[in-house]
């Protein structure tokens, strides 16, 4: 449990962290203040060994593939409202883009338990399902969670990773402990919670176009409440630390260097533990919303960054099998 002191604490931090990022802020572009641009098909399939997902997927781009990105997304944002301004992105790019609601957000399965390792298991059966393995996965805090198990648990499926925001372990955050020990009282917000509440905080955040702006508090509505407080709880007993070394797919560490919920600090122990290289983008947790032109920036010197990576290693590979010869 947490003291009262060690809280008041970690409120006080809170506040003035909050207070420097919303400084910052305020002076950026946000992803609502244009109009929402089409969004790539969405498809429900039935995937063998998961059930009915939701997924979107770009199709190959029209001047040759750099290969297939999958997209995952973080906690209670799922795909649409997280990545909308992603997906033509990394399109134009030279990638196809595909994208899945875990379980319990926006359009994913309603189970009657929630763990990362299903989420893990439901990302690597759409990936077998689409005939699109190996994949460049891109995991955003939670969906960083999801793109490490993958790792470690489907390695056929997973060439490389981008871990945005997020880290080995989220349990030694004070901050986040404060998140986890609340989840009884969140859930019955999520379910009690007016739509006028899901758009004052919103608009807390990031302000806007109307039409995009609605229509992203629709989609985080849409989520199940019991599933998504389950969530949290499995994140807070999330720990890596034990395996990580055992994961051998090249990785790149994409850091927000002014995150209040996952310390900086964390993200780049999670580097340290990968031996990764890290991209910096100063922005906070939320930042493909409230700085969308600086982290689409940032994931594309990521994605670079990780294909240098991966060609060194194929034409070491090839080098060592000519000596082999």
């Amino acid at each position: 449990m947490i003291s009262p002191v060690e809280a008041l604490r970690a409120t006080s931090i809170l506040a003035q962290h909050a207070r420097a990022a919303v400084r910052f802020l305020l002076s950026g572009d946000t992803a609502l203040e244009r109009p929402r641009p089409p969004l790539p098909p969405g498809y429900i399939a039935e995937v063998p060994g998961a059930g009915d997902l939701f997924y979107r997927d770009t199709g190959e781009p029209g001047a040759g593939s750099r290969g297939t990105v999958l997209l995952l997304h973080g906690w209670m944002v799922p795909s649409d409202p997280h990545w909308f301004r992603t997906y033509s992105l990394l399109h134009e790019e030279g990638y196809r883009v595909i994208a899945l609601d875990a379980r319990g957000h926006g359009r994913g399965l309603r189970a009657q338990r929630f763990e990362l390792a299903d989420c893990a298991a439901d990302a690597a059966a759409l990936v077998r399902y689409l005939d699109c393995e190996p994949v460049i996965c891109v995991g955003y805090s939670m969906g960083g969670l999801i793109a490490q198990l993958m790792a470690k648990r489907h390695p056929d499926e997973v060439a490389g990773a981008v871990l945005v925001a997020t880290a080995s372990e989220l349990r030694e955050s004070l901050l986040l402990q404060l998140v986890w020990s609340g989840m009884g009282a969140f859930q019955w917000w999520l379910k009690l919670a007016p739509r006028w509440t899901w758009t004052l905080a919103v608009n807390a955040i990031v302000r806007g176009d109307e039409a995009t702006t609605a229509w992203a508090v629709g989609e985080l509505r849409r989520g199940a409440a019991e599933d998504i407080a389950e969530a949290g709880r499995d994140m807070g007993r999330f720990d890596s630390r034990p395996w990580l070394e055992d994961v051998r797919q090249p990785m790149v560490v994409l850091v927000t260097t002014i995150d209040l919920l996952v310390p900086p600090s964390h993200q780049r122990e999670l580097a340290r533990r990968l031996e990764a290289p890290v991209v910096e983008v100063h922005s906070d947790h939320l930042a493909p919303a409230t700085t969308p032109g600086r982290f689409g920036r940032g994931l594309c010197q990521a994605l670079d960054l990780l294909e240098h990576m991966r060609e060194r290693e194929e034409a070491e590979l090839r080098n060592v099998g000519g000596t082999g010869m």
